[in-house]
């Protein structure tokens, strides 16, 4: 039976790779939300990357716009980072946070 320390250090090992992608993902996230003003930081997290494809979650429609009218500086800012991994596509989804409450079809709660 494999010790947990030589499943995690395997480089080939899917739990490897898995830790790799987490570690990564959150070095993404600092960085974005260092490249980001105030207040469109706190309103924007990184979902997930993938094939030089970046996924950020907004909170609501308005800071998503404002996120993408920011991407094509954030390209060019990060093109030059050596801490990011290659990104040359940023989807940007809106994502409302779940509060527990029921909004109605006519907005009332």
């Amino acid at each position: 039976m494999k010790s947990i320390k030589k499943i995690m250090t395997n480089p080939t090992g899917l739990l490897h790779l898995m830790l790799q992608h987490d570690k990564t993902t959150k070095k993404i996230e600092e960085i974005l939300k260092a490249s980001l003003p105030n207040p469109l930081k706190q309103h924007c997290y990184v979902a997930n990357w993938r094939d030089k494809t970046l996924v950020i979650h907004t909170d609501s429609s308005l800071w998503a716009t404002k996120l993408r009218y920011k991407t094509p500086e954030l390209l060019r800012c990060w093109h030059n980072n050596s801490a990011m991994p290659t990104i040359e596509q940023i989807l940007i989804r809106v994502r409302v946070p779940k509060t527990g409450t029921h909004v109605t079809a006519n907005g009332c709660r």
